[in-house]
């Protein structure tokens, strides 16, 4: 049977439970995620994607996760990082895209509610530099034919979704599309592509699992979508946990388009397997999923409790 693999938005700890969750899934299933026909990245997912293409194998990924090299030193009488803090630099003054915003005030019911407040935000100034020396680090050159690979980011002067490796796109390699897609606005500077401007995918989506639709795609029987920024399970009441209950209902909402996306497969006759995480991941990753120093704790939690999702699936329990 074909099968495709969705890898979703999440930032640095998504990135990290991304990780560990594919880990657990290999292990119950046997398989190998290297071996998916279709792979469907979306910023910190692209980066995923990006490596598994590359052949890169989840325990490598999963390895570097717990064990990561120290941090370099500061030089003297530097300041602290705010990157490694998870922190983004000030931003610039005014509206990160005045032609998107006109786009959307023409036709404000063809975009997604996150592009407006994409394109109201200021232009990021953080620099895009390491986003690509990370995604060059697993990711070859070359697209390959098999598998079939897409890194979703977003125009953004025109709005569109732009699935970087299919026909027609425009020219970048893997490394240099999923540094786009990783491009968060008002955090880092927008990458040009062909003297187009791109910033992250998951503003359109936070998986774009409707590809896996694409006429130009092969057809998969079944699939596995993944989306750190969405959730499963409950989430605490505003009064016992108002930041909590704020975190669960914002995943709620950017989970919300993706779980239309998973129903539009399975009305296609795909087998959908999708996971979110659960509260005590959501516990561990706290509000801001772009803390590099959590990664190694995210990751460590993620592999219990994933598998714990895997053995529920194979008794039944969905």
């Amino acid at each position: 049977m074909s099968f495709g693999l969705v890898l979703g938005t999440g930032g640095s700890l998504g990135y990290a439970w991304m990780v560990a969750a594919l880990s657990t899934w290999e292990q119950a299933t046997g398989r190998d995620a290297r071996d998916a026909d279709v792979l469907v990245g979306t910023s910190a997912g692209s980066v995923v994607s990006a490596a598994l293409a590359s052949g890169v194998s989840v325990p490598e990924m999963l390895a570097s996760l717990l064990d990561p090299p120290p941090p370099k030193p500061r030089p003297a009488g530097a300041s602290r990082s705010a990157a490694r803090r998870g922190l983004p630099p000030v931003p610039r003054v005014g509206p990160g895209s005045l032609r998107l915003l006109g786009q959307i005030a023409r036709r404000p019911r063809r975009y997604p509610p996150l592009a407006f407040g994409a394109a109201l935000l200021p232009t990021g100034r953080g620099d895009t530099t390491g986003l690509h020396r990370w995604a060059t680090k697993w990711a070859r050159e070359t697209w390959p034919e098999h598998p079939q690979v897409r890194i979703v980011a977003m125009d953004y002067d025109s709005g569109a979704r732009v699935p970087f490796g299919r026909p027609g796109a425009p020219v970048a390699s893997m490394a240099e599309a999923a540094t786009a897609s990783c491009a968060v606005p008002a955090w880092f500077s927008p990458v040009r592509i062909g003297g187009r401007r791109y910033v992250d995918g998951g503003v359109c989506s936070a998986t774009s699992a409707d590809l896996l639709l694409d006429a130009d795609l092969p057809r998969v029987d079944e699939a596995l979508v993944l989306v750190p920024l969405a959730r499963s399970g409950t989430t605490p009441k505003p009064w016992s946990d108002p930041v909590g209950a704020t975190d669960g209902w914002l995943r709620g909402l950017i989970g919300g388009r993706s779980g239309h996306e998973v129903r539009r497969l399975r009305g296609a006759g795909i087998t959908v397997t999708e996971h979110a995480p659960g509260a005590e991941d959501r516990a561990v990753t706290g509000w801001n999923v772009m803390d590099p120093r959590k990664q190694a704790e995210v990751a460590q939690v993620a592999l219990r409790t994933t598998a714990a999702r895997w053995a529920e699936l194979e008794t039944g329990d969905r």
